[in-house]
């Protein structure tokens, strides 16, 4: 998860294959202006939300969305398509979230371990809990995918409000699972 919008930008252009200047090339920038528009030095203004857009799109990773939804304190979840699904495919999800769950309950043992629960460990808990969730969710909508419910027939556990983007959300601070 990235904590600012300069942060999500280092990442997709880490994940772009010419990096940080096969970005700023594919935007049709110089590296010089891409980094005047990122640091807004020399009286460049910061990047548009379509040259955003272009750069989650470019480097094939979703840090744009990953950061508004953290910073309205959301969840984004990949909602699998019910032709991409099989059994092998929920397999694989099942133990991703198994494997998740176990990485959240050995930090939660380590943090106890001491009696207080620092920043540091809550921010690791919270991410650790954020992915948990993130799997047993992808794992339900992939079930629910590969036997023909579609999405929107799973509403119950979506949010769903006027004005908000058409995806998948959770409440991040509201969910409780078992």
């Amino acid at each position: 998860m990235v904590d600012s919008i300069k942060a999500a930008i280092t990442a997709m252009c880490k994940a772009h294959p010419g990096g940080r200047l096969g970005m700023a090339a594919d935007l049709g920038m110089s590296i010089d202006t891409f980094h005047n528009h990122m640091y807004q030095k020399c009286g460049s203004r910061f990047f548009t939300l379509a040259e955003l857009e272009r750069m989650e799109d470019l480097s094939g990773i979703s840090m744009l969305a990953e950061y508004a939804a953290a910073r309205v304190g959301k969840l984004l979840v990949d909602v699998p398509r019910p032709e991409s699904v099989d059994n092998v495919d929920l397999y694989s999800l099942a133990m991703q979230a198994n494997a998740a769950k176990g990485l959240l309950a050995q930090a939660q043992i380590e943090a106890a371990g001491d009696g207080v629960i620092d920043r540091h460990e809550r921010k690791k808990l919270s991410e650790l809990f954020r992915k948990t969730i993130r799997h047993q969710f992808h794992g339900f909508m992939g079930f629910m995918a590969l036997y023909g419910v579609s999405d929107q027939a799973v509403d119950l556990f979506v949010t769903s409000r006027k004005g908000d983007a058409p995806s998948v959300q959770l409440e991040a601070s509201g969910a409780s699972f078992q």
